[in-house]
């Protein structure tokens, strides 16, 4: 189980959370210019459902002058926070706080949940090294600034502690895990200027009792929320998630996306829950955004609703293909069926041309274009209430022959869905996806037009779930695949193996990786198990 849903559930089986919050909790305060403090309860640092603040109203919040002396704060409910007011006169400092959250249980295992949390003036300041608030934070982040990183030090009863896990949240880094070293240090490269959320958990093998309830062992968290500036000397690395793009009208997993002529197009996907499919949950929208001057993203066209589609640019126009239709309305049994229609969208003309449709219903499939030929790889077909049937069968498609026909392919030697199709080097590749028998591969397949033979490839780095839901492209002479684990990998310029060629901001699954310029991709919708859908739109430059 993940860190974030193994907490959650732990809040649950306390009886301390409802089960609606889908997040992991954290006591933090707010960097503030005023004189008031502000103390919020959510995942991040920022205010969060204003129902949770109950479960920190007990917490404790002080002001550290720099000469060490610490006047205690009261706190009041504000709107989605709570509020204290600093001292008449005081300046500079830091502000912590600490809260005992309580005994929790987890299966066989029970511990004391501690929190701890501080904020202050923005990174570089000699003040977080000069005051000492150990007294009242007995966990510790300590910021500074190294060799143009970011540097925090974990420290326990004023002491450094190694092999501590440490997150790091703020603009272009999510969700970014670190462990430090001997000396309780960790470093990472910022994003962008803004506000940062750290924290470091600690455990400690510790039994007691509170309110009559023993516990085996502590279990303590730090926060931090600190405003990083370009004045701190930091190197941002914006390279990394260059400038935000507008996000995502709705967020979205299983749609068609393609970038045609300096625009980015999305159509249709996901928009519900999990698992939970409905007429009303597929979007049927197809939407646009300039990608050369980014203003507000516009509905350009519609169409029917679908999920588990392939959407490709050829010759100054969009293909849509399959996908499957949720023919039931929301909360009734599902009666889902893939669609075998094809059609063209000429963005000068703004409608939909049909095209002659699949041989076969067909979704979750991938397609890819190579030099005038589409190539449809992969998916099943689902027949409402009657068992699905997997494919075995690949096609393709003359997109310049003046009445184009589907010819088929010779019969692929797998039976995969949730895969992803690229071309590149003179050949389509077939990337991981989900297997009818054996669950989830990080397989490769590679058709070859020259000869007309299917041959293995290199299978992905990493484990099965890898190849579950993942995107694949080409840019700049390379083949590249953004993977569950949040891994770039690239195959090698002799096409015998994958490397990895960084991580990833945002591990997204179900999302689409398109290129835009040589080296560069913008990856769009998506989601992660822990987090989410993704409505944030990021560029990746590769090199």
């Amino acid at each position: 189980m993940s860190r974030i849903s193994l907490f959650v559930a732990l809040l649950m089986a306390g009886g301390l959370m409802s089960p609606t919050v889908a997040e992991a909790h954290f006591l933090w305060v707010l960097p503030t210019e005023s004189d008031n403090v502000d103390v919020c309860f959510g995942e991040v640092a920022e205010p969060d459902d204003p129902d949770l603040l109950k479960y920190i109203a007990q917490a404790k919040l002080w002001h550290v002058g720099e000469n060490g002396a610490a006047h205690a704060l009261s706190l009041k409910p504000a709107d989605d926070v709570l509020r204290g007011s600093l001292p008449e006169g005081s300046t500079g400092g830091l502000i912590v706080a600490a809260h005992d959250f309580g005994v929790l249980e987890r299966g066989d295992d029970t511990f004391l949940l501690r929190y701890f949390a501080a904020t202050g003036p923005q990174l570089g300041s000699k003040v977080w090294s000069k005051i000492d608030t150990t007294k009242w934070a007995t966990l510790r982040l300590i910021p500074s600034v190294a060799d143009g990183k970011v540097q925090v030090r974990a420290t326990w009863n004023g002491k450094p502690i190694a092999d501590a896990e440490v997150t790091v949240d703020g603009p272009g880094v999510t969700d970014l895990e670190l462990t430090t070293d001997a000396a309780g240090d960790a470093q990472f490269a910022a994003g962008k200027p803004g506000t940062y959320s750290i924290r470091v958990r600690h455990i400690q093998e510790e039994s007691g009792s509170v309110d009559g309830k023993e516990y085996e062992e502590v279990r303590s968290y730090s926060t931090l929320a600190i405003e990083i500036s370009t004045a701190a000397d930091v190197t941002f690395s914006t390279s990394q998630s260059t400038a935000a793009l507008p996000e995502l009208p709705v967020p979205v997993t299983s749609f068609g996306a393609a970038v045609l002529d300096g625009a980015l197009y999305v159509y249709g996907g996901h928009m519900g829950e999990a698992h939970s499919y409905s007429n009303t949950s597929q979007s049927n929208v197809l939407s646009r955004l300039d990608l050369q001057n980014p203003g507000e993203w516009e509905q350009v066209a519609t169409g029917p609703r679908l999920q588990g589609l392939a959407l490709v640019a050829h010759d100054g126009k969009l293909h849509r293909l399959g996908g499957f239709t949720a023919l039931n309305e929301e909360g009734e049994d599902h009666i889902l069926e893939s669609q075998a229609d094809v059609a063209v969208f000429d963005p000068k003309m703004g409608e939909w041309k049909e095209l002659p449709a699949l041989p076969e219903p067909r979704s979750s499939f991938d397609a890819a274009v190579l030099g005038d030929t589409l190539y449809v790889i992969g998916g099943w077909q689902l027949r409402g209430e009657e068992d699905s049937v997997w494919h075995n069968t690949a096609w393709t498609l003359d997109l310049s022959a003046e009445n184009p026909q589907w010819t088929a392919l010779p019969t692929p030697p797998f039976q995969r869905r949730a895969l992803a199709a690229a071309a590149h080097d003179g050949k389509v590749y077939a990337v991981g996806g989900m297997q009818q028998e054996g669950g989830p591969t990080t397989k490769v397949d590679v058709f070859d037009p020259e000869t007309g033979n299917w041959s293995e490839g290199p299978a992905l780095d990493g484990r099965g779930l890898n190849g579950f839901g993942c995107a694949a492209f080409a840019t700049d002479g390379s083949l590249y695949v953004s993977t569950l684990d949040g891994d770039l990998q690239v195959l090698s310029e002799d096409g015998t193996k994958w490397e990895t060629a960084r991580k990833l901001d945002r591990a997204r699954f179900f999302h689409r990786m398109l290129p835009v310029e040589d080296g560069r991709f913008v990856v769009v919708g998506g989601a992660n198990m822990e987090v989410g859908k993704f409505d944030e739109v990021e560029y990746i430059d590769v090199n």
